[in-house]
């Protein structure tokens, strides 16, 4: 009886390990898979098609950051308008980068006409300081001309984010859309923000 009981000890511990040896096996074999797949097609943002009021926005590479801060939404824009955003999003999301002292290459600068202010220069922000777009909003669209505001954020000296809005005007040349000119002959400067009740942050100029 003692024999037996031990066999049947010995039978257990032996199944122990084969499903240890198995659930190893399959974690292992799910690693391998993630580390050549899961990083590339779960893990990178490849952008997505956004459709508006009928009207589709391609919110991919290049410059996917920029043009996700297209606010496209609540701005009581017809399909015709934003037909027109649409199509001048590449132009101004490249135009967008270029703002935050990233480089573009060199025929996409040609198309850029980048004069005007620049949002470094004019906070003095050295390469170094951390800087993005948050909202890129308050459209006008005329056949020839889409003016709008961005709102960018910094990293301050005290380690918070400071929100700052500059104002631009694009016309189209050319079937393209490049910068004219500023709206405003000063930019609206740094920004006071508030979370609205659904967390969103919103901004204003300090008056």
């Amino acid at each position: 009886m003692l024999l037996i009981q031990r066999i049947h000890r010995a039978q257990e511990v032996n199944l122990l390990h084969i499903r240890r040896r198995l659930i190893g096996t399959c974690v292992l074999g799910l690693g391998f898979l993630c580390s050549s797949g899961c990083s590339t097609e779960y893990f990178v943002d490849k952008g997505h098609v956004d459709w508006v009021s009928g009207i589709s926005f391609e919110i991919k590479p290049p410059y996917l950051n920029e043009k996700k801060a297209f606010k496209l939404r609540g701005e009581s824009l017809s399909p015709w308008q934003l037909q027109q955003i649409s199509e001048a999003m590449p132009f101004i999301a490249a135009f967008t980068h270029a703002q935050l002292g990233n480089a573009v290459s060199p025929d996409v600068a040609l198309t850029l006409n980048f004069k005007g202010r620049k949002i470094r220069e004019l906070h003095n922000l050295n390469k170094e300081t951390f800087l993005a777009v948050k909202t890129i909003q308050n459209w006008q669209i005329t056949e020839q001309h889409i003016q709008f505001t961005t709102d960018y954020f910094y990293s301050g000296p005290d380690a918070h984010f400071v929100y700052v809005r500059d104002n631009y005007i694009f016309s189209r040349q050319n079937q393209k859309w490049v910068f004219e000119k500023h709206a405003t002959a000063e930019s609206e400067g740094v920004l006071v923000c508030q979370k609205t009740p659904k967390a969103w942050l919103v901004c204003a100029p300090i008056k």
